[in-house]
């Protein structure tokens, strides 16, 4: 693992892999958010939607600094330390990474503008994302280069910047609609969001320290084919999402002001909420869990809630 890394620590030396076609991609994707920012502006000021709250675009930026600040000291320790990228990606970088757009607008908007926020500061981070992590950005700026290690798990390369576009993008499109339909306070959003988070967050070092039960699973898109790639997850990984589902739906239900479900709903939640959510992560495409489990989260919450 190491003497591979230490070979090729930043991930260009690919020969078979088509450079041109990254960048093309990572053009799309940004013609993509710029659409997207474009047409949110455009709604805002025909009255369509409500104004978008720039203090929380303050906040967004010192996160955004933070995270390149920790993703250059996280790869001085990958490189220097010999950490596994896996580690410092899932325990150190993730959360914080995946959260950042939507924890902002949960926490400085206040009122009707939170879907607003969310899609703008959404778009933002994509864009930065695309502007720090893309190979063509890589290869000009050492810097950025230095700070994708990281991120850049070697199972993945050279995909990664690939994959993860591809999964915001899922996760953006299935948690929209939600929270347009329930608001940015519904458990149906911030539930399925913070198993998500923090199980699949830790599913990765679970599995690769304890993972005796391993298993094959496929990408989306590999070495120019669809479902295609072999990569390992475990059933002791997998299992974190157990566990963690069922912590998440009880510190709703008593440690909240007003609990979120009936005695009934309660127990309808602990009996298909953990189970449901770890068969998504199980049989979901490498690095697509997170959309999957946002779906089935979210489509689970909401039948409990109409029962």
């Amino acid at each position: 693992y190491f003497a591979h890394l230490e070979a090729d620590p930043y991930g260009f030396n690919d020969v078979a892999y088509d450079w041109p076609q990254d960048t093309r991609f990572a053009l799309a994707t940004a013609a993509f958010y710029a659409t997207v920012l474009c047409g949110v502006l455009g709604m805002v000021r025909a009255g369509i939607l409500p104004t978008f709250n720039p203090e929380s675009l303050g906040y967004f930026a010192g996160a955004l600094v933070l995270l390149f600040v920790g993703k250059c000291f996280f790869s001085w320790l990958v490189l220097h330390f010999r950490i596994k990228i896996n580690y410092v990606r899932k325990l150190g970088l993730r959360p914080w990474k995946k959260l950042i757009a939507f924890v902002v607008p949960l926490l400085i908007t206040r009122g009707e503008s939170v879907v607003t926020d969310w899609i703008v500061l959404f778009s933002i981070q994509g864009l930065t994302g695309l502007l720090t992590e893309s190979y063509v950005m890589r290869r000009r700026v050492r810097l950025f280069a230095f700070a994708y290690v990281s991120w850049d798990r070697i199972e993945d390369r050279p995909y990664s910047m690939r994959y993860d576009q591809i999964e915001d993008i899922l996760r953006f499109a299935i948690y929209l609609p939600f929270m347009i339909l329930f608001g940015k306070s519904s458990a149906i959003i911030l539930i399925p969001n913070l198993v998500n988070q923090f199980a699949d967050g830790l599913a990765e070092p679970v599995g690769l320290r304890f993972g005796k039960h391993k298993y094959r699973t496929r990408a989306l898109w590999h070495n120019g084919r669809i479902w295609a790639g072999q990569f390992v997850r475990s059933l002791e990984g997998i299992s974190t999402v157990l566990i963690v589902s069922g912590v998440v739906l009880c510190g709703y239900q008593f440690l909240s002001a007003v609990p979120v479900f009936t005695p009934e709903q309660f127990l309808v939640a602990m009996a298909v909420m953990p189970l449901g959510l770890t068969l998504a992560e199980a049989v979901s495409p490498h690095t697509c869990d997170g959309p999957l489990m946002a779906l089935s989260g979210c489509g689970l919450l909401l039948g409990i809630f109409s029962l």
